[in-house]
């Protein structure tokens, strides 16, 4: 079963996994640059809305929403493919009314079209998606 902890004290994590999210999807190295000083910026304003998932007290992941957006979903690699990012949309679904994913980013947006949300707009390289 899983829990959503507040996270205290976690913007260094939140910085860790924002990165891995993002980087990947980023080739050119100014834009890298710039994209890790938006995220620590970032880091100073959300630390109220940094949730730490568990499953029988373990860490499995991260969850930030700001203001009905979903700002992060993190599940830790070894997790990841057991239905962890699933059931925190669930659990979340009052919450969460948008998202933003990097439009190269087709194995999130795939797994947030299968859990309830659609393409609402598109914007350079984001896609934005609402849910259903």
């Amino acid at each position: 079963m899983i829990r959503l902890v507040k996270g205290n004290n976690e913007k260094l994590l939140y910085i860790d996994y924002k990165l891995k999210t993002i980087i990947p999807f980023i080739k050119d190295n100014e834009e890298k640059l710039k994209v890790i000083m938006y995220v620590n910026e970032e880091a100073k304003k959300i630390s109220d809305n940094i949730y730490i998932i568990k499953n029988n007290f373990k860490k499995v992941g991260m969850v930030v929403i700001d203001n009905g957006s979903l700002d992060l979903l993190y599940i830790i690699d070894k997790y990841r493919n057991k239905t962890f990012g699933s059931k925190v949309l669930a659990k979340l679904k009052n919450e969460i009314k948008t998202i933003k994913v990097r439009k190269n980013n087709k194995r999130a947006i795939n797994f947030y079209l299968k859990n309830g949300f659609k393409e609402s707009k598109r914007q350079k390289d984001i896609i934005y998606l609402e849910r259903i």
